[in-house]
């Protein structure tokens, strides 16, 4: 006999298995609060669609309201929810690519490979690049552990790492694009959060891309992260 929470997981299974829902659960792996209505315009769907697709995720436990006065925003539960997704997505390639109908498309398409947040650390060309450049310089292990140099180097960016963390600073995370691992933890997330903050990385026209300002990549080159990071990135 299969085990009870083989009941939950066909629950969760369910709530994932619609293509609406799924588009609108990787639009959320920006670790955003969105409205209805932007997951709608996400989503290809109307807002009343929407809302009930959100309901089902809701009662699903993948995601949970935010509630500001009258508005609803709604946000991934958790990190684990954002994990199953992003593993979910490596574990089904198409047989054949779909080449995006419209420019908007093929422009959004782009910019995620280039550069996009996982969650809430770095993905894509970019967020390998970096991950890459941590090793290369020392301040990640080959086992992904965050170096005496990662720690200082932490330090000198200005984005101190706890003495005694509750979870991992780094682990790997396998990049769906690139197909090798770029960084995920707790180091990636607050450098993430530092470089959108200061401006060495922006949002491209997808709620989910971003790309290196010609500021920040000045700024990396002062913290000794170029010019090995600059190459293949498109600068603003």
């Amino acid at each position: 006999m299969a085990p009870f929470w083989a009941d939950d997981l066909a629950l969760t299974a369910r709530a994932m298995a619609e293509e609406s829902r799924a588009r609108m659960l990787i639009s959320l792996m920006d670790a955003r609060a969105w409205t209805a209505a932007e997951l709608a315009e996400s989503a290809g769907i109307t807002r009343g669609t929407a809302t009930v697709h959100l309901n089902k995720l809701t009662d699903a436990g993948l995601v949970e309201d935010v509630r500001q006065g009258r508005h609803r925003y709604v946000r991934l539960k958790n990190r684990n929810v954002a994990d199953a997704v992003e593993a979910l997505v490596r574990l089904s390639p198409r047989a054949e690519p779909v080449v995006p109908r419209s420019f908007r498309a093929q422009k959004h398409n782009h910019e995620l490979k280039q550069g996009r947040t996982c969650y809430r650390h770095l993905a894509g060309e970019l967020g390998v690049a970096v991950t890459r450049t941590w090793v290369g310089k020392g301040l990640l292990s080959s086992d992904w552990t965050v170096t005496d140099n990662g720690r200082a180097w932490a330090r000198d960016v200005g984005m101190p790492l706890p003495e005694n963390p509750t979870r991992a600073l780094a682990r790997p995370c396998l990049d769906w694009t690139e197909r090798v691992d770029h960084a995920a933890g707790l180091f990636a997330e607050l450098f993430a959060a530092a470089a959108l903050d200061r401006g060495w990385l922006i949002r491209g026209s997808h709620q989910r891309s971003v790309r290196l300002t010609a500021f920040g990549s000045e700024e990396l080159r002062r913290y000794g992260l170029g010019p090995a990071l600059g190459q293949g990135q498109r600068v603003t």
